[in-house]
């Protein structure tokens, strides 16, 4: 990889780690600028509200069954916490960052929000017929949606 194409990739980076944090605390305040404080962060856990927030904004979680499948909790669990906010769990946390991450990423390669959305929630045939939203629950999943973004980004499909 050449010089240029290494500052293109770490800009791009930079930006999707922005661009994510945005999508998940919004106007709200946080703390992280780099990925090891983004890591401190969801080890302590995002505040419950980060959740109810991409419930509001992403469409594609308008259905709770799709946002707790997301964040990786019960029905009942949601529910309480809903209504007596407590921060969520590092794994909870780290679930939420994956789906706004690929999300943020999907947005960029195909455009715009909607589109993207819409993508996360179609069985994709890189994907051996799954919908990238019930990959990402898993580290292996998640890292089967990012690689398959980045070759539909480059134009590699196979």
């Amino acid at each position: 990889m050449t010089v240029i194409e290494e500052h293109a990739k770490q800009n791009r980076e930079h930006s999707i780690l922005t661009r994510t944090l945005d999508l998940l605390f919004g106007n709200k305040p946080h703390k992280a600028k780099t990925p090891f404080e983004v890591h401190e962060m969801i080890e302590q856990g995002f505040p419950m509200e980060v959740v109810i927030s991409l419930s509001h904004t992403i469409n594609l979680l308008d259905d709770t069954q799709a946002l707790i499948k997301v964040v990786g909790m019960s029905h009942r669990t949601f529910q309480r916490r809903k209504n007596k906010p407590q921060p969520l769990t590092a794994e909870q946390s780290s679930r939420t960052w994956r789906f706004a991450e690929v999300l943020s990423k999907a947005e960029d390669v195909f455009g715009d929000m909607e589109e993207a959305e819409r993508w996360m929630n179609t069985p994709a045939m890189g994907l051996e017929g799954h919908k990238p939203i019930d990959l990402i629950s898993t580290q292996v999943g998640y890292e089967l949606v990012d690689d398959f973004l980045t070759r539909m980004d480059y134009g590699v499909y196979t």
